[in-house]
């Protein structure tokens, strides 16, 4: 009977020690790895729903150094053109004289695209508004708020798997919100979505231009790398940022995808 009780003693010391380590969390925002994969935060809020009813943003977070985190929003969370077209008419104008080869405007930086100011003016004061976390944002030149390059998108330690830009990479695949497929630009585009596999999922810009070409670096419906040209209007954008982890706090939340680390400003 002893031996019973302690048997089951141990079983049930076994089984409690099991089950905290199988949601053991350590309260680190970490980097992505092999093991574990990304992490997950949450902070903000953005249009979701068809209607564009507001939800909270969640963010997959690629890599920690120096106690900055580069994070991207898990979502495409709206669209944006890169060179705005005033009217059908200029845009049919421009699709006309791409096919002469005299594409204009001649765009060879990412800063001389309209993206950086759309972010600062129009995708900011939505998401992040007066909420406090702003000041946790670190700029290093392309804004608080900007599109990654194709470099970092093909980075193995942000765990993109090196593969050849027209290869699928699902890795970088990136799912619509509600809100992202039901919008047009323009009465006269279509949002450039797609139903692959039962899943909706979108292009979206990165900020590496192509030299001469008047195009900028897209990450394809399936994961894989092409071009598109800067007066695209149904292209999606799928922000990323610096954080300065130690002006945050976690609230709650254990980093998985279904339960992100929900975090706020801490100061300094």
């Amino acid at each position: 009977m002893k031996i019973r009780t302690a048997l089951l003693a141990l079983f049930f010391s076994m089984l409690i020690v099991s089950t905290a380590f199988a949601t053991a969390d350590d309260g680190t925002i970490r980097s992505w790895n092999k093991e574990e994969q990304w992490q997950y935060i949450q902070f903000g809020q953005y249009m979701y729903e068809k209607n564009g009813a507001m939800a909270p943003v969640e963010w997959r977070v690629l890599y920690v150094e120096d106690g900055k985190a580069l994070i991207i929003t898990e979502y495409v969370i709206d669209l944006c053109q890169p060179h705005h077209m005033e009217s059908e008419a200029d845009y049919n104008y421009y699709k006309e004289v791409k096919h002469k080869g005299r594409l204009k405007p001649i765009m060879k930086l990412y800063e001389d695209t309209g993206i950086p100011a759309w972010f600062d003016e129009v995708m900011w004061p939505v998401l992040i508004g007066d909420d406090p976390i702003g000041n946790a944002f670190v700029d290093d030149g392309l804004g608080r708020l900007f599109c990654m390059t194709k470099e970092e998108w093909s980075r193995q330690e942000y765990g993109f798997p090196k593969k050849s830009d027209s290869a699928p990479n699902p890795a970088r695949l990136a799912y619509v919100t509600p809100y992202v497929k039901n919008k047009k630009m323009y009465e006269w585009s279509k949002p450039m979505v797609t139903v692959e596999k039962g899943i909706v999922g979108s292009c979206y810009w990165t900020s590496t231009m192509r030299p001469g070409n008047r195009q900028m670096q897209i990450v394809g419906i399936n994961g894989h790398l092409s071009w598109g040209g800067v007066i695209r209007p149904n292209v999606g954008i799928r922000p990323a940022a610096r954080l300065d982890l130690s002006m945050c706090e976690i609230k709650s939340g254990s980093g998985t995808e279904k339960d992100p680390y929900v975090i706020v400003y801490a100061g300094q």
